[in-house]
């Protein structure tokens, strides 16, 4: 009995310790679950987190390739809301051929057909459709069957890394295309100056093997001394890392052969060399400098050609418009007038046909200068219409000017020029029409603090250019009809040369036209404007003088005493009568020799002197004069029928006080003669 009780009580203590181990290995069970629970908590929760602020996000598609779940920063990625439900693949891959396999891909990943499972690139749109790269790394799912029920994946964008990829390579391939385009041997040079790679087309086409220069210093292919000049230029480009170029030249007589180098840095390490064969264009520059040399010796020869007829039509010329200009002042008949208006107009012609030919030569020649002029613009209009006026009332043609308000009355540009133009105009209206009238007109189209722009037309009646006609009316030695050249006359410079003086004068010039109504030829040009014209630029200047005398009598006024040096016997006739006129008597002397005896024998004012004469010409006669002693030295106006600037220049460098051209005119003259009288009072002064 107490044995029964002892041993069930010993049992009782058993199944307590037993339920007591079972309830703490329970309390510790559910203590561990919860735990893991937490663990389990806190390491989705870091997950997520670092999920969200990572550019990797989560994703997991099942076997039909929907994706039915994504971590919560696809939306900050790519756009897509968690919410957005299942999606399939094909709404998110482009058309890259890099996705062909995908569908392949997940085929054999649900059916376990893998050994490794690698990671993969897959394109696909976002929401917004822009194209993003990824990069996928994959875990399949098994479930306790044996079967892929769903795959885990991690996607990484790599979309900029891509771009810059693709960047790379498409530049790497522009370059290789832009390197194969180019025709000439290139070669890759090292620090040490060694030959390591060159690219060629043909190199069977070459004289020399590249392929043997490789792993070879420069000094050890290339010749001295132009190894020297090659390193050199190497070295350079790597120090710099600018271009350098150089030529060079192999062989001698028919087989030489020029080259270009160019050295080109492209890294700390390597240099790219070019060589270009630059035979055929050398030849060609030579070819080219003797073209130019005989171009400009033919240009030479034609100046002095156009200088020496120049001077001796001038000089004849000088005669016979000087001794018309005195006839015509005589006492003549009716009959004996025309005969002499004739030979005026005929004169006028031929010499207005030399003046064309000398311009043309020096516009051609690039010898024609422009040159700034104060003058009184109204009176440049008027001499203009002068010098055709005569020519027009012969026809019954009448000649107007219309000056606008708006024109200022001073202009500073090249007067001569101006009046060319206008000359030239004015007289090809006069030749072209039969009867009407012909009208100068002016006005300012812009007026500035400095400038004004002016527009100049010369409006005739006459018969009019085809409109067919009018592109070439500007070309050289080209008239609309040669039967207008037949009857008119003329060069067919003329306009040519307007619209290379209208340029010089910074305008242009157009053309309007109706064949049998008439012209209309229009310019502009841009001048300065005078501002306050000064009492001495009155005075001194021959178009703006305001209070000069006007009478041809004026030795009282300005008294001279006068050399004259001329060995043309015509041309010194011309020059005495003129002076006769004015109430000088001068001096004659018919070659050089015999003025330097006169200028040593008596004081002169001023000596008029011809430039070429016999035994001794006018360069001569000045460098001897001007080694004279000061007192004794007289002024000198040089007369020569050349009428190029560079004789004009040349004659004032050499100490000459003025020039005149040669056919001389009585107003010319006479203005020289005052000027040169008010110069001597001013070195007395």
């Amino acid at each position: 009995m107490i044995f029964a009780l002892i041993l069930s009580g010993a049992v009782i203590i058993v199944l307590a310790i037993l339920l007591f181990r079972q309830i703490r290995e329970k309390k510790k069970m559910m203590i561990e679950r919860n735990l893991n629970q937490r663990q389990k908590a806190a390491l989705k929760q870091s997950l997520e987190m670092l999920m969200e602020h990572s550019s990797d996000f989560y994703f997991r598609y099942n076997r039909q390739g929907y994706v039915n779940y994504a971590s919560s920063n696809v939306e900050r990625l790519l756009g897509y809301a968690k919410s957005d439900g299942d999606v399939h693949f094909k709404d998110l891959i482009t058309d890259n051929p890099i996705n062909q396999t995908v569908f392949r891909h997940i085929d054999d990943l649900f059916k376990l057909n893998f050994d490794i499972i690698k990671p993969y690139f897959l394109e696909i749109y976002d929401n917004y459709g822009d194209r993003h790269m990824l990069e996928i790394f994959e875990t399949p799912h098994i479930d306790d069957h044996g079967n892929v029920s769903y795959v885990n994946a991690i996607a990484r964008d790599l979309t900029g890394m891509y771009k810059a990829e693709m960047g790379l390579k498409e530049s790497e391939r522009q370059q290789s295309l832009i390197l194969d385009a180019i025709p000439d041997p290139m070669f890759m040079i090292d620090r040490e100056l060694r030959y390591m790679d060159y690219k060629i087309g043909n190199e069977e086409d070459l004289w020399y093997r590249p392929s043997e220069f490789l792993g070879k210093r420069i000094r050890d292919v290339i010749p001295s001394p132009l190894n020297y000049a090659f390193e050199e230029a190497c070295q350079k480009a790597f120090d710099s890392g600018k271009l350098q170029t150089l030529e060079y030249d192999f062989g001698e007589g028919e087989s030489q052969r020029f080259f270009e180098g160019r050295v080109i840095k492209l890294n700390e390490s390597r240099l790219l060399v070019i060589s270009r064969d630059i035979s055929s264009s050398k030849r060609l520059e030579k070819e080219l400098r003797k073209a130019k040399e005989a171009a400009e010796s033919a240009a030479q020869a034609k100046s002095n050609f156009l200088a020496t007829m120049s001077h001796e039509i001038r000089t004849p010329m000088n005669g016979v418009v000087g001794m018309i200009s005195l006839l015509s002042e005589t006492e003549m008949s009716e009959e004996q007038k025309e005969y002499v208006e004739t030979i005026q107009a005929s004169s006028d012609t031929l010499l207005r046909i030399i003046n064309d030919i000398l311009d043309y030569s020096r516009i051609e020649s690039g010898k024609l200068a422009f040159e700034e002029n104060l003058f009184y613009l109204k009176k440049v209009i008027d001499d203009s219409i002068g010098l055709v006026r005569f020519e027009a009332r012969k026809k019954g043609i009448i000649i107007n000017s219309m000056v606008d308000e708006s024109v200022p009355n001073f202009i500073r540009t090249d007067r001569g020029r101006l009046r060319q133009i206008l000359l030239n105009l004015l007289s090809n209206a006069v030749k072209f029409t039969e009867h009407g009238s012909i009208i100068l007109s002016v006005q300012a189209l812009e007026t500035t603090e400095r400038h004004v722009e002016l527009l100049f037309k010369v409006k005739d009646t006459g018969i009019g250019i085809p409109q067919n006609k009018l592109n070439n009316l500007f070309k050289e030695f080209t008239q609309v009809d040669s039967s207008h050249s037949r009857k008119f006359g003329g060069t067919g410079l003329g306009l040519a040369i307007v619209k290379r003086l209208v340029k010089m004068l910074h305008g242009k010039v157009t053309v309007e036209s109706e064949v049998g109504v008439g012209t209309t030829f229009s310019f502009s040009i841009r001048a300065k404007l005078a501002g306050k014209v000064s009492a001495k630029e009155q005075m001194e200047n021959p178009d703006v003088k305001m209070v000069e005398s006007t009478e041809e009598y004026i030795a009282e006024d300005y008294p001279l005493q006068i050399l004259l040096a001329e060995d043309n016997a015509i041309n010194r006739k011309l020059s005495m009568l003129f002076m006769e006129r004015m109430g000088y008597i001068p001096d004659v002397a018919t070659d050089g020799l015999e003025v330097i005896k006169k200028v040593k024998e008596k004081k002169y004012d001023l000596i008029l002197l011809d430039i070429a004469m016999p035994k001794m010409d006018g360069y001569q006669v000045v460098e001897i004069i001007n080694n004279l002693d000061e007192e004794q030295r007289p002024l000198i106006i040089g007369v020569s029928a050349n009428a190029f600037k560079g004789d004009i220049e040349r004659a004032l460098a050499a100490g000459m006080t003025a020039y005149l051209v040669k056919p001389i005119k009585f107003n010319d003259l006479r203005e020289k003669l005052i000027e040169g009288y008010k110069v001597i009072q001013e070195a007395k002064a």
